[in-house]
């Protein structure tokens, strides 16, 4: 009798130790589940958010573009037509700005090609400057050089399959700085084509070549623009337009 008691004790205790298990496997494995579809729904609503700023952006380069287009013609009265131009000016400034904003919200979501976008936003926050006087400035015009930079070399844009088979016929113009150390920087498409061909410009912008400008006796860094004419996908040599934009 004292041996069915035990063995009963034994069994029973056996079955609360499987009971257990069993109940601790299936809560882990519905609290993986679990983890497993909040983590993917919030990757899905992080890209949905993403793709929604990365529309919010190209519809802000297209107002940028817009504004750049449309600078106040010369009139007699050059005193108004001063004025026109700052308000122009610092139009575009608040463009380019906004246009930072919605960068600065993706860069907080550290989507890939991050090194891409903290570069973007450097280009975007200097031409977001509101008008100075050149002694605040560390870039400047052309007019505010002793020396303007020479270039060397500047290829076309690459006549990759891709870039051929856009057939892009029409010009992109690059607004960029060729700065005191030598290298291209802060490059912006102020006008563009299809997305293939203005990235086949700006790749061949990153490869010019020039000696700096000079200021004040010391190599300075010069805002330039460059045009990438295309017919039918194929470009010609880039060259200096008379006109900025």
């Amino acid at each position: 009798m004292l041996w069915s008691v035990r063995a009963r004790k034994k069994e029973h205790k056996m079955f609360k130790a499987k009971l257990s298990r069993r109940w601790l496997s299936s809560a882990l494995t519905i609290g993986f589940a679990s983890l497993f579809a909040f983590t993917t729904a919030q990757t899905a609503l992080s890209q949905t958010r993403l793709e929604s700023l990365e529309t919010n952006l190209k519809a802000q380069y297209a107002e940028i573009q817009k504004v750049i287009k449309a600078p106040p013609p010369m009139i007699g009265n050059v005193e108004m037509w001063r004025t026109l131009l700052r308000e122009w000016q610092d139009d575009l400034a608040q463009q380019f700005g906004k246009a930072a904003d919605i960068v600065e919200e993706i860069i907080k979501m550290n989507p890939p090609q991050l090194d891409m976008w903290r570069e973007r936003l450097e280009t975007l926050r200097l031409y977001a400057q509101p008008i100075s006087s050149p002694e605040s400035r560390t870039v400047y015009g052309a007019g505010e050089v002793e020396k303007r930079a020479h270039v060397l070399s500047a290829p076309a844009a690459a006549d990759t399959d891709k870039v051929l088979d856009a057939k892009a016929n029409g010009d992109v113009r690059l607004r960029m700085v060729l700065a005191a150390d030598g290298t291209v920087k802060y490059i912006f498409p102020i006008k563009s084509l299809d997305e293939v061909s203005t990235e086949a410009a700006i790749e061949a912008a990153r490869q010019i070549k020039f000696e700096p400008a000079l200021r004040n006796g010391r190599p300075a860094s010069q805002f330039v623009t460059f045009v990438y004419e295309f017919k039918q996908g194929r470009s010609s040599k880039p060259y200096i337009p008379r006109t900025v934009f």
